[in-house]
């Protein structure tokens, strides 16, 4: 109950600009959504919704009196019943399901046939590699300040967990966004080199655009 007087103090405080209250409500859906993910509060509801309304049309299905086109209307009703789902799930199953596209090569004098795919592991962390060495030095930094300088742990705990929701979930975008181009020359490796180049190219953008930045805000010296 603090934790949510805080977030709205946060928010009603007018000396506070937009971007950081934006910020601020963009981590704290993050963050929900990821805490549905985890514990399933929503699964489970949909799951008992769902039995329930399947339940009663077994029941009605018993009925004698229906006729064929009541039948085959109500069993077309339960199957979309137990095939609905949701926004989150749609949006979760885009993202995490990648669109590889495979390709054939042909092997000389017996013309033997090779599918070549991409690993989903190894697809990922070329995708997002700055992303994820991010992480990995903040899991760090917040764990020595935690043991050496003991600031405050339950804020910079929060922080760190509300930063690796938005990292993994634009992680993941990168990672789908990478995964339509088409097997190059019949092996993944090619892919693997150029998603990490072309992933790099997004941390390489902000600093060439903060140093442009820095150089305007920078006083000039005659």
């Amino acid at each position: 109950m603090e934790f949510l007087n805080t977030g709205i103090s946060f928010l009603t405080d007018k000396t506070r600009n937009i971007s950081s209250k934006a910020i601020f409500i963009i981590l704290a859906i993050a963050f929900l959504v990821m805490l549905d993910n985890t514990l399933s509060f929503t699964y489970f509801y949909n799951v008992s919704q769902k039995n329930s309304q399947i339940i009663q049309i077994s029941e009605i299905l018993k009925d004698s009196t229906l006729s064929d086109y009541e039948i085959k209307k109500l069993l077309n009703l339960r199957r979309d019943i137990i095939e609905h789902a949701t926004i989150k799930d749609k949006a979760y199953g885009y993202l995490t399901n990648l669109n590889f596209e495979s390709s054939k090569e042909a092997i000389s004098e017996d013309a033997k046939v090779i599918n070549m795919t991409r690993n989903q592991t190894m697809h990922f962390l070329t995708s997002s590699w700055w992303l994820i060495f991010i992480l990995v030095v903040g899991f760090i930094t917040h764990i020595y300040e935690m043991l050496f300088k003991r600031t405050d742990v339950t804020g910079s705990s929060l922080g760190l967990l509300a930063g690796s929701i938005a990292f993994y979930l634009f992680a993941l975008l990168l990672s789908k966004m990478l995964s339509y181009i088409p097997l190059i020359n019949g092996d993944p490796l090619y892919n693997y080199v150029l998603n990490i180049i072309l992933s790099g190219l997004i941390p390489l953008m902000f600093m060439l655009a903060s140093k442009k930045k820095n150089k305007k805000l920078s006083p000039t010296t005659e």
